[in-house]
């Protein structure tokens, strides 16, 4: 029923019913059916939603809703039964649970409105209590002065009474909500839609029923469930605490009201008690909301004053302040020992500092040129990046001028010290004397590759009778037998394997190849080695002892691999040399 294209299936299809069988039996009978199933839908949908949760904030709402409910059924089996079974004091009694549900609903939205906001918003709560005192004059004109002569008993008198002031105070709270900022939103607009349908059906149905002509009030009927399921909807999603917007965006509405009222209360009866009341206790409040909205405009004119002598300081300031940056940055292009070049948005050339002109010239290369406009075009703030032209690399700091058209391009040569960080990430990672990478990269390099592959061989090779080459040749020739070793390391290896020197004469190779292609390649490697070394016409030999270690079945890190090729070196050493054995 929450459906827009529901509810207009809804009232179509009940009123046309209406329409089509109006008589003043049949019209009450079937409007009162219509009714009773939407409220006993609406009853449900409340116990299921807000009673069978103990913990729900607007359980309330629930009560209120099965109370009303109800009060419909009490009534439908009074009119049912036999006029010695339905005394006068029983349609009071019936209507206690109306009642209610009016004060609930009214104590519901009492806990909606932000109270606390009463200082600050004077005139959003007058225009309230100014709208209240409409609805009041206009009820009472049409329903509160015939109700004397409509009560059968003082008790129902009574009950009537205590049932129209739950009514007003509805009424009256909910014009508070409404004024002092509950709208705008749409499940706002929801709880403004459901109650504004209550408030016009409960007063179309009892201007009728009071006048005694039924058929016509039971058209009002069929609305009451509309209004409940809204209510429904709104308390189901509405947060416990709920944001305020104050706004003086309807302050039209109280005078519209005002003059609808003289209207009203020209062509209909009223007494002249009421007459005479009702127009002091309404002027009276629009004098009271004309004072404090003069009140309010002094002191907005005084804000504004004061905003507008801050506004026009901070504009002085600002400018001041730009005129500084300006010849800061005028300076900074002059002065400066680097490059600046100033460009437009477009990229293009403007002008260069001295710095500048003695690199270039009065053209930029056009490798830079392109390289610049290519970022300045996309430029939103300051930025920095690096730009190469031919074999120079610039660190270039781009930087917006605010207002400007144009960026100024900040330029320093940093080629000298990028080659010396890469001379000396070199020598952190590579062997000086065999250019081979060293134990650090080799370490890094195999721990990420070990994630990539799934089997794999280390090859751990020390040299057998170096120490002898370095006692009987010397030095010299000692590291050319470490260079020369390295080479034939290389010869055989692939583009993913890597051969590293650890110190001395020891090397270590990776491959990530099966057991038989290892052994062809260490097989190969031990036939190289054992070829002579020559220098300065002496040939010099060695031999390797190769212990092999697999991964993974050896080891699934590179430290455990490197422990397990090294305990297989030792084995080859101690027992047959110019060999290899796996762990």
């Amino acid at each position: 029923m929450t459906n827009p294209y529901a509810i207009s299936l809804y009232l179509l299809l009940t009123y046309l019913i209406l329409a089509l069988t109006f008589d003043q039996t049949w019209t009450s009978a079937i409007a009162g059916s219509i009714t009773l199933i939407g409220l006993s839908v609406c009853a449900w949908s409340a116990f299921v939603h807000f009673l069978r949760r103990p913990n729900h904030p607007y359980r309330r709402i629930g009560q209120a809703i099965v109370l009303f409910w109800l009060g419909i059924i009490l009534n439908v089996i009074l009119a049912l039964l036999p006029s010695r079974f339905h005394p006068v004091w029983s349609d009071a009694l019936a209507n206690v649970t109306l009642t209610l549900f009016l004060l609930l609903t009214a104590l519901t939205l009492v806990r909606l409105i932000d109270w606390s906001s009463f200082r600050q918003n004077r005139l959003l709560y007058l225009d309230g209590f100014i709208l209240f005192g409409m609805s009041f004059v206009f009820g009472y004109v049409m329903i509160l002065q015939y109700v004397p002569d409509f009560a059968r008993t003082t008790v129902e008198l009574i009950a009537m009474t205590i049932y129209a002031l739950c009514f007003m105070a509805l009424i009256l709270f909910f014009l508070i909500l409404y004024t002092t900022g509950l709208r705008g939103a749409p499940q706002h607009r929801i709880l403004i839609q459901a109650v504004s349908l209550f408030c016009f059906t409960n007063f179309g149905y009892y201007t009728f029923l009071i006048r005694d002509q039924l058929d016509i009030a039971a058209f009002f009927l069929p609305l009451y469930p509309l209004s409940l399921f809204g209510l429904i909807r709104y308390f189901r999603q509405v947060p416990p605490s709920i944001t305020h917007t104050y706004t003086l965006s309807r302050p039209y509405l109280p005078y519209v009201s005002l003059v609808l009222l003289l209207v009203w209360i020209s062509f209909f009866q009223v007494p002249n008690i009421v007459y005479v009341l009702a127009i002091t206790l309404l002027f009276s409040l629009f004098l009271i909301r004309q004072y404090f909205s003069e009140r309010l405009n002094q002191q907005l004119l005084a804000e504004h004053e004061v905003v507008q002598l801050d506004l026009a300081k901070r504009v002085k300031e600002k400018t001041a302040l730009l005129e500084l940056r300006k010849e800061e940055y005028r300076r900074l292009f002059l002065d400066h020992p680097e490059p600046i070049l100033q460009v437009n948005r477009m990229g293009t050339l403007q002008t260069m500092n001295p710095a500048a002109i003695e690199r270039f010239g009065r053209h930029l290369p056009e490798r830079l040129a392109h390289q610049l406009r290519q970022e300045v075009v996309r430029l939103e703030t300051s930025r920095k990046l690096l730009l190469q032209e031919d074999t120079v690399t610039y660190d270039t700091t781009l930087i917006p001028v605010p207002d400007q058209d144009y960026v100024y391009v900040l330029l320093a040569d940093i080629t000298e010290t990028l080659e010396q960080q890469q001379w000396l990430e070199g020598l952190g990672y590579h062997d000086v004397l065999t250019r081979l990478p060293n134990r650090r990269y080799f370490e890094d390099f195999l721990q990420e590759r070990l994630t990539q592959i799934t089997s794999g061989s280390l090859l751990f090779i020390d040299l057998d009778g170096f120490k002898q080459i370095n006692d009987s040749y010397g030095h010299d020739a000692g590291d050319y037998v470490l260079q020369e070793t390295a080479n034939r390391l290389r010869f055989h290896l692939q583009d993913d394997e890597v051969a590293a020197r650890l110190g001395g004469d020891e090397f270590i190779v990776f491959l990530p190849r099966s057991k038989a292609d290892t052994i062809l390649y260490t097989e190969e490697l031990i036939a190289q080695l054992n070829q002579p070394f020559w220098f300065n016409d002496s040939a010099m030999s060695v031999t390797p002892s190769i212990g092999i270690a697999r991964y993974p079945d050896d080891g699934a890190t590179t430290s455990l691999l490197l422990i397990r090729a090294d305990e297989a070196m030792y084995s080859v050493k101690q027992h047959e040399k110019n060999a290899y054995r796996f762990k």
